[in-house]
């Protein structure tokens, strides 16, 4: 895959954890920044220059923005999902949201 077209463009990493599968009930988590490719690899560098590697797997999930207003003004996005154990908000804990799926979708 070629990810070229990526470098510098606003991008936007969904964190998202199932809380409760039965009432699809999900916590979610952005991480924004500017894409970085290197070496096959994507990582998403925030302002404050800090970065996050997007896993391999959900390298093939890299989208265009569909303009959904979570996604703010980032050109790209891929969802990651999380480990249930994993406490979302250590970067950003007032960037966390809690919301029920809408009916019909899944994660």
């Amino acid at each position: 895959m070629k990810f070229e077209h990526l470098e510098g463009r606003k991008f936007c990493v969904v964190f998202l954890k199932v809380l409760d599968a039965a009432r699809d009930r999900v916590q979610l988590q952005c991480l924004r920044g500017r894409a970085s490719v290197s070496g096959g690899r994507v990582e998403v560098v925030r302002p404050d220059g800090r970065g996050f590697c997007i896993p391999g797997t959900a390298l093939p999930r890299i989208q265009p923005s569909d303009g959904t207003a979570l996604l703010q003004d980032a050109e790209y996005f891929v969802i990651v999902k999380v480990d249930p154990e994993i406490q979302l908000g250590g970067f950003d804990p007032e960037a966390v949201v809690e919301e029920e799926a809408a009916a019909g979708s899944g994660p």
